[in-house]
């Protein structure tokens, strides 16, 4: 251990190359000595010149020298010399030594410096941040700035010493105060004085570091004496910095380096060697635990998979604490014994860690994932070390919230690019897809999402269509067009009261023509050719008889006025059909979606519902729909019952709703029964589920045809007006159904009479019957969630 000890800063000999030529000289604490020998206070004074006494021969200590050797030759002295300025009390407390500021020399250093330096293993694993030269070539200038010339610049840059402590295994973090009051400084008679503007151009070149070397070059000054340096150790402090900046990064949950830096830091703050640092996400739509970070921050306890139940990954106890009380879990000691009880401490001894903790990150009051540390040292990590981590327990909760938000973000790009909008229901499968798929970006050059398939999902299908949909809204065209061309004709026939041209003669009639075939019944592109006859050969002479008399003009002009100005055609009949019939769809659709709302509550499950003339939906029930809940029967069931009351209060609805509408249309209601399961797959090519398999695609035929089915035996259609058809195909569904019935004759849907018919065969679909009742119009919906408790059967109705 050297009385004199240097410290390479990453600097090397390169303080040679400075504004100030450096000299030791204790000239200075000479002078204080000297002082203190004209004491009025005796003792003192005597202390004093007994001192000076025996430093009476070294006046090697009184001159500038540039020599370390000197200060080693003359070590007993210069210690006396500094006495009072390193009481030996406090030399095993402090971190305090004697040095030239802007040297990499440090003498007279307390012996807690010493053992740091010692722990640390040698003087050159004393590192200085910020320790580049031209920065602090630019400092020493600004030094000068101010103390020569008042520039009055507020640039205070602390300086840190990163220090490593071998037997602790962290590094420790140091800031450094320096007291200058023993130096002196002086000008060179080579150094020429700066006027105001190279002051003011200085200032305003920060980084320009050959400019400062030009205006104030190396060797311009004399800096004589020592300073005083004393340590201090902001390890936590500095680690608590340090992790602020590492987990506000972008991504920074997803990069080794920073993931690394964090591991030390942690280590740093805690004065524990080696932790082991994971980090799980908490899924909680899938109650599932989640390891982030793709294989850079592991977690823990889900090692060997990325996603795991909750019961799977901890115990009962820490389950409680963590999830339940949002605690901090502490195993102190990993007992072994232990393992087959704990699925938690199980992991723990398979990973030989004799400590751990579990932190709850807590985000609006909601658990959103664990902070895991695990130490091989039994006591290492403890309730009391937990204590520490709660001024950082913040960082790393904002950390992972907005790295789950990034994830979710990316996820959501995919999933829209992949599938467009999905039912919330099914989401969660789309996201593990489109993680899945993130993942192995990250090791392959790949853009293909996993095939999405639910198996063994119970179908429910319904419609309501508008009656007669095509027929009225062939009507409205008819009733418009035979009204535009019968203004048109009395524009020519008042045309040839002017004139009696032939052509009017000839135009009126191909008109009449028209009208005569439009009210025998429209055909496909009849309204096209009757529209395209009027552009091409009457509107042109339109325009020329409006140039020839004033009230033909007035005509044409208010023939114009009824058109549509978008479409060029009278737009009123039509116009009256489309505003039914999009009240009659809002009407079943705000019915429809309101009911989904409370479906939802009951049991989650797949829905799709589709606008054409009137609404028709598709439901899926099943386990393979969702992810923390377990299906029983009863939800399918549930839903049945759930289906008709909602298409029951539909024709409600729109019964009400037809005194209201211009076209007074009427609906059709109808549901159908599949007794069997089946699997839907997500064709990403056309961004839409589909039954999956040859023998599922029957039920898909039935439902495209079974709205167009007649009663059996007769031309009856089973779809009418003030009807509700259900389909089935087996006996026992009836049974079902009829049980239904009878519940909701006793809450008011539906009037006595049931029908039990049988339906004709039809291409590829035989066998089908149906039920078919009478809606009570005068019905008051009921909330499902609080009276669809129980079916009850025929006798507990009687």
């Amino acid at each position: 251990m050297g009385y004199v000890r240097y410290f390479d800063f990453n600097q090397s000999d390169q303080f040679s190359d400075f504004p100030f030529n450096v000299k030791f000289c204790f000239k200075k604490i000479f002078e204080f000595w000297e002082t203190q020998a004209e004491s009025e206070d005796l003792e003192t004074a005597a202390e004093a010149k007994a001192l000076l006494a025996r430093l009476e021969s070294t006046l090697a200590l009184r001159e500038p020298f540039n020599d370390l050797a000197v200060v080693e030759k003359y070590e007993k002295e210069v210690r006396l010399l500094l006495d009072p300025l390193f009481p030996k009390m406090l030399g095993d407390n402090e971190i305090k030594a004697a040095c030239m500021p802007f040297s990499p020399y440090l003498f007279n250093i307390t012996p807690r410096f010493h053992r740091i330096i010692d722990n640390a293993g040698g003087d050159h694993k004393v590192a200085m941040q910020n320790a580049e030269m031209d920065k602090q070539y630019v400092f020493a200038c600004v030094f000068v700035l101010n103390y020569l010339y008042g520039a009055g610049i507020n640039y205070r840059e602390p300086t840190y010493f990163d220090i490593p402590d071998k037997k602790a295994g962290v590094t420790r973090h140091y800031r450094a105060f320096f007291n200058a009051d023993f130096s002196s400084f002086s000008v060179n008679d080579s150094f020429e004085p700066l006027t105001p503007e190279e002051i003011q151009e200085l200032t305003d070149n920060f980084d320009n570091y050959e400019l400062w070397k030009k205006r104030i070059p190396p060797g311009s000054f004399d800096f004589e004496g020592f300073a005083l340096v004393n340590l201090f150790d902001v390890t936590i402090e500095e680690a608590v910095s340090n992790l602020k900046v590492d987990l506000l990064k972008k991504d920074a949950l997803y990069t080794p380096e920073t993931v690394e830096r964090i591991r030390l830091n942690l280590c740093s703050m805690l004065n524990l060697n080696g932790l082991k640092l994971g980090f799980i996400a908490f899924d909680s739509d899938r109650n599932m635990m989640k390891s982030l970070g793709y294989g850079f921050w592991n977690s823990i306890l889900l090692s060997d998979k990325g996603l795991k139940k909750q019961e799977e990954t901890f115990c009962d106890y820490s389950q409680a604490q963590i999830f339940s009380h949002h605690k901090t879990f502490a195993v102190s000691e990993v007992k072994a014994e232990y393992a087959e009880e704990s699925p938690l401490i199980a992991k723990l001894v398979e990973h030989k860690l004799k400590s751990y903790l579990g932190v709850p990150l807590i985000y609006n009051n909601e658990l959103i994932g664990v902070l895991e540390l695990g130490a091989e040292k039994v006591n290492a990590l403890n309730s009391v070390v937990a204590s520490q981590l709660d001024k950082v327990v913040s960082l790393f909760t904002t950390a992972l919230k907005r790295s789950m938000d990034e994830l979710e973000t990316q996820l959501e790009a995919i999933i829209q690019d992949k599938c467009t909008a999905i039912h919330s229901s099914v989401s969660w499968r789309f996201f593990e897809a489109a993680e899945n798929l993130l993942k192995k970006q990250l090791f392959y050059d790949t853009n293909v999402m996993e095939e999405i398939v639910f198996e063994n999902v119970m179908p429910l299908y319904g419609q309501s269509d508008i009656k007669g949909s095509s027929t009225e809204r062939n009507k409205s065209i008819q009733a418009d067009l035979i009204r535009q061309l019968g203004i048109a004709r009395d524009i020519l026939e008042a045309a040839k009261v002017q004139d009696a041209l032939p052509v009017f003669d000839n135009l009126s009639f191909r008109i009449s023509e028209y009208v005569h075939n439009t009210k025998a019944g429209l055909g496909a592109g009849d309204e096209l050719k009757a529209l395209e006859f009027l552009k091409r050969d009457i509107y042109p002479v339109f325009d020329h008889i409006s140039e020839l008399d004033e009230e033909l003009r007035a005509k044409v002009e208010a023939y114009k006025a009824v058109l549509d100005p978008d479409l060029g055609v009278i737009y009123d009949k039509r116009k009256d059909y489309e505003e039914s019939v999009t009240a009659i769809n809002t009407k079943i659709s705000t019915v429809l979606e309101k009911a989904q709302d409370e479906a939802q509550e009951m049991f989650p499950h797949y829905f799709e519902k589709y606008k054409t003339d009137g609404v028709e939906h598709n439901i899926y029930i099943g386990q393979s729909l969702v992810n923390n809940k377990a299906y029983h029967e009863m939800y399918l069931h549930n839903l049945r019952l759930w289906q008709l009351m909602t298409i029951c209060e539909i024709e409600s609805a729109v019964r009400k709703l037809k005194p209201q509408l211009k076209v007074p249309l009427d609906i059709c209601s109808l549901i159908l029964i599949h007794g069997n399961s089946l699997s839907i797959r997500f064709r990403q090519d056309e961004k839409q589920f589909d039954v999956d398999g040859a023998y599922n695609v029957r039920y898909e035929i039935v439902k495209k045809r079974i709205d167009k089915a007649y009663v059996k035996g007769t031309k009856d259609r089973l779809t009418i007006p003030d009807r509700i058809a259900v389909v089935y195909s087996h006996d026992q569904e009836a049974i079902e159904y009829q049980r239904y019935f009878d519940y909701l004759r006793s809450i008011g849907y539906l009037k006595e009479e049931v029908e039990d018919l049988d339906l004709q065969d039809m291409q590829g679909v035989t066998g089908l019957k149906a039920l078919r009742f009478q809606v009570d119009y005068d019905l008051v919906p009921v909330s499902r969630t609080q009276k669809i408790v129980a079916v009850p059967t025929k006798e507990k109705v009687a």
